[in-house]
């Protein structure tokens, strides 16, 4: 049974709960717990992403949600909190595009147990029924299997190929298109 901590319950803002795992805002109070989680995947996370494992990043991403074009969510386990991995939904477009892009990383020693895909989902009825954006769209690298795999079974349609789509590491990469609309999204 977990324990009631009344200073992460202050520090802390629970999004969204799911059978398996809740949706926190990021916040001060996970700085340690981000940073921790960042180097101990590192090797697990690259070469699809690259994230710097220092408080400093942290702290500018942060300033980025701050900033209002990004939100970011953090994964925990319901039954002993512990870090699951990170969602952001980037360049939010609330014009006539109503439309964000996914990315997407998580704890290696806990993939597949379903937590990543049920964040997903959780983070995707927020995104069409709080926000009420019409698209989000998810760009994979091809050769990232389970990615792919994961944004399929979250409901993502291929959409296309974009070559040389994003800079990841040093180098351009292309990316597969996946994109999920509110009008198709099933609770």
């Amino acid at each position: 049974m977990l324990k009631f901590d009344p200073m992460k319950a202050i520090l802390t803002h629970t999004i969204a709960r799911g059978e398996t795992v809740e949706l926190q805002l990021p916040s001060v109070a996970h700085k340690k717990a981000f940073v921790d989680f960042v180097r101990r995947n590192k090797q697990f996370h690259e070469p699809w992403v690259y994230v710097r494992g220092d408080p400093s990043y942290f702290d500018q991403y942060i300033r980025r949600m701050k900033s209002g074009s990004m939100l970011g969510f953090f994964v925990f386990t319901k039954k002993n909190d512990e870090f699951v991995g990170v969602i952001n939904l980037n360049n939010i477009r609330l014009d006539p595009f109503g439309s964000a892009s996914l990315g997407y990383y998580a704890e290696e020693k806990l993939c597949g147990n379903g937590y990543m895909k049920e964040a997903i989902r959780l983070v995707l009825h927020h995104a069409f029924q709080k926000i009420g954006l019409n698209r989000v769209e998810v760009n994979i690298q091809p050769d990232n299997k389970a990615s792919i795999g994961l944004s399929k079974s979250s409901g993502f349609i291929k959409e296309g190929f974009s070559k040389k789509y994003l800079k990841i590491g040093d180098d351009y990469k292309d990316h597969e298109r996946w994109a999920i609309l509110a009008d198709d999204y099933v609770i």
